[in-house]
Order: C-alpha cells, then sequence, then structure tokens
C-alpha cells in the first residue's frame, strides 16, 4: 500500500499527542510512506515558529528527519494535479499523489478530507487508515 500524509499529521506525530501509532504504521512492511521536499520544507517551516519551541523538542526534530530519511520513499512531483481545493498551497499533496501514484492520501485537513478523493485517490483521515490496517488506538 503506498501512502501520502498531509503534513498536519507528521507535525502532530512530532507533538506527540494523537499519534504515537504512526510510528506502527511507518514498521509495516505492505505500507510504504511517501515524501517530497516541498513537503520537508513545508514541515520545516511550520516547526520552526516560535510557537512550537515548547512543543517539539531540537531531539525530537532531529529524530523526525532521522526517521524520515530510513523509513519514507522520496519522490519527486512529476504531475500537476487540477483541482478546485479550497487551500491552493495542498495543491502540492494532489500533485504528489499522481507523481507515485499513491493508493490513500491521508490528512487530518477539512480542505482535504471533506474532498473524500482526487483523481480516483480515496482521501482518509487517519483513524479510516488505521481501520484498513486494523491497528488499535
Amino acid at each position: 500500500m503506498k501512502v501520502i500524509f498531509d503534513s498536519n499529521l507528521w507535525i502532530s506525530f512530532m507533538i506527540g499527542k494523537r499519534l504515537s501509532s504512526l510510528a506502527e504504521v511507518l514498521c509495516r512492511h505492505d505500507v510504504e510512506v511517501y515524501v517530497c521536499e516541498q513537503q520537508l520544507d513545508e514541515i520545516r517551516n511550520v516547526i520552526a515558529r516560535e510557537k512550537f519551541d515548547h512543543l517539539i523538542s531540537a531531539e525530537t526534530r532531529y529524530y523526525f528527519y532521522e526517521m524520515v530519511y530510513d523509513v519514507c520513499y522520496f519522490t519527486d512531483i512529476t504531475a500537476k494535479a487540477q483541482s478546485d481545493i479550497r487551500d491552493p498551497k495542498d495543491l502540492y499533496i494532489l500533485s504528489m499523489a499522481e507523481s507515485v501514484p499513491v493508493d490513500y492520501i491521508v490528512s487530518g485537513d477539512r480542505d482535504l478530507t471533506d474532498m473524500k478523493q482526487h483523481a480516483g485517490i480515496p482521501i482518509l483521515k487517519y483513524s479510516e487508515l488505521l481501520d484498513i490496517l486494523k491497528i488499535k488506538t
């Protein structure tokens, strides 16, 4: 199964409040998680904000990137998605999903989850992915 996690999920994982099961997903041999440099840039820019300084330690940031580089598949964005998405900043996620192509886009962002699918690719909430993978929280 090929999956893209939206940036908000990665950030929630670093904060550690609700996505502790993500490590289990990342370690599964039947799941390939894809990222791109544009996404990592977005994550870097968001967590560099002062409001995250007390939520995400330097050590957590370091281990997060080490984990991503160890277990995720990197891809270039070769497709240019067309969509009436509410937040055009998320268009690269749809383009990345078409470029791979992936089986699922997973997000906590209603701008994406309300779409339900893009180009035949289901857009799931994280809990829906856990249900498919039969992972209990």
